[in-house]
């Protein structure tokens, strides 16, 4: 008989004995019974806590996936509505408005300070205002320094007009 088989008969024994009312186990064999009971119920525990600590940790976990997704959907959004805001607008981005510059530069003598730059959109609306834009084309770049205009074709990479900031505002003859 192995200690296993053995171990079992014993229990089996004192279960029986038990059901009828007798107790013929010493108080260490009850200690013993009574331990490896208070065992297997903590092993118990700990895997019931286990699971509930796993469980709450998946639900942490996708929560801030969610959080992180609806972030960077949030984000993409705003950048696209912004990049619709310029494009309706005219206002060149700061990257095409670097390159606008730098090929300005290699034409003509550029003022110091800060550009305000703009695509021209509707070319017929200027032409019939003001004198400066009647060479110009929907396409073109305007660029505005304090006190110089200049009006540049990216298509040609040339210069198309360039004044005084003052004489703009006339109107046409």
């Amino acid at each position: 008989m192995n200690l296993n088989t053995f171990e079992k008969t014993q229990q089996e024994r004192v279960i029986e004995q038990e059901a009828r009312g007798e107790s013929s186990l010493s108080f260490a064999q009850e200690e013993a019974i009574l331990l490896k009971k208070k065992v297997e119920k903590r092993k118990l525990q700990q895997k019931k806590l286990k699971r509930v600590l796993f469980g709450f940790s998946c639900a942490i976990a996708v929560l801030l996936i969610l959080v992180a997704y609806s972030q960077y959907k949030i984000y993409t959004l705003s950048q696209e509505e912004k990049s619709a805001v310029a494009s309706s607008t005219g206002m060149i981005t700061a990257k095409t408005g670097e390159e606008v510059i730098k090929a300005l530069t290699r034409h003509i003598l550029l003022p110091d300070g800060v550009p305000q730059i703009a695509e021209i959109q509707d070319v017929t609306k200027l032409k019939e205002s003001q004198a400066f834009f009647k060479d110009a084309r929907n396409g073109d770049i305007v660029v505005v320094y304090n006190t110089t205009i200049i009006l540049y074709r990216p298509s040609k990479d040339i210069v198309i007009g360039m004044g005084d900031i003052s004489g703009v505002g006339q109107q046409k003859p």
